[in-house]
């Protein structure tokens, strides 16, 4: 396997973890925040807080996960198709007519 295919696979992984911890730490404060503000949690909605608040820089950590989560999955894209357009040429395509 090429090495920069393994290193954005590594990176992608530990994206993937760093958005799991960060969305169950915002949704944890989300929990505790609705025992204290009854109305902060809606069907159709969710306060995120002042700036400055917990809530909110929790989401804010959350927002930056999913960024880089999305980051590392396009450069894992793009080292795959790196790799089948330099094997990508040995293809053969044939027709078979009758």
């Amino acid at each position: 396997m090429h090495s920069y295919l393994e290193i954005r696979k590594r990176m992608l992984f530990k994206a993937v973890r760093r958005y799991t911890l960060a969305d169950m730490a915002w949704r944890q404060s989300l929990e505790q925040a609705a025992t204290l503000v009854p109305g902060a949690v809606g069907r159709s909605y969710l306060m995120i807080g002042n700036p400055g608040s917990r809530v909110r820089r929790l989401f804010d950590e959350r927002d930056r996960a999913i960024q880089r989560l999305t980051a590392a999955r396009a450069k894992l894209h793009e080292a795959r198709a790196r790799i089948c357009g330099q094997q990508g040429d040995a293809h053969i395509l044939l027709i078979a007519r009758h």
